[in-house]
């Protein structure tokens, strides 16, 4: 991942949060709690890996990672708020967190369970802010996000693949309950991945590369699901 596609990651956090809150994240409106969203998407990622010992399950482990690029959206989240909170402006946060993953997927630090994700949330925190994503958490985290995808530049395509799933769902009707989140059998984060796969060059030649991919899953929508 070069510095400019951190930085473009960040970027396009700060505008899908702006969409819900114009003045975030220097004077919020919205109380967020990034934090607490990552708790439980968490807990979805722990479902989805079969953890519980007894009964018979099956682990799946392409949701459990996609349960991971969810967590890496609040994360960022939260690092830009608080880094605001701090004093810095936007501009400042923005390049603050994209050079924080930088230099955490670089790190490559170990870890042996998804708990050690809550203990970095805490170890990142303060009496203030008990809990925070900040350089334990982000070491930790994409770490499991490499070991999940391969490299960096994976995880760099399917974050960009499921902010502009994110974005369909809000505009074909997540909220108001008419979205159709099985495509033709398949659960629309499987059809993503797919598409990303055979789409991965032109998405990431792309001047908005964001963009690109907001207009395929459009695309592919709104033939292969809605007029099917």
């Amino acid at each position: 991942m070069t510095p400019a596609q951190a930085r473009q990651l960040v970027a396009m956090q700060i505008a899908f949060n702006q969409v819900i809150d114009a003045d975030y994240p220097e004077a919020p409106k919205v109380k967020r709690d990034d934090v607490k969203a990552i708790l439980v998407e968490l807990g979805e990622y722990f479902e989805h890996t079969a953890y519980k010992w007894w009964k018979k399950q099956t682990a799946d482990w392409a949701q459990a990672n996609m349960e991971l690029i969810d967590i890496l959206h609040f994360a960022i989240s939260d690092a830009v708020e608080h880094a605001c909170r701090k004093g810095k402006s936007t501009e400042a946060a923005l390049e603050y967190v994209a050079q924080l993953m930088l230099k955490s997927f670089a790190n490559n630090a170990g870890v042996q369970d998804g708990k050690e994700l809550v203990a970095a949330l805490a170890a990142d925190g303060s009496r203030d802010y008990p809990l925070v994503c900040g350089e334990q958490f982000f070491d930790k985290l994409l770490t499991m996000l490499v070991n999940a995808y391969g490299d960096a530049d994976t995880v760099y395509l399917t974050y960009i693949g499921k902010n502009a799933l994110n974005n369909l769902r809000q505009q074909r009707g997540y909220k108001q309950g008419t979205y159709v989140k099985m495509w033709n059998g398949e659960e629309d984060n499987e059809v993503m991945m797919r598409l990303l796969g055979e789409h991965q060059q032109s998405i990431i030649a792309a001047e908005q590369p964001l963009l690109q991919a907001q207009t395929l899953l459009l695309d592919h929508y709104d033939k292969a699901v809605v007029q099917s």
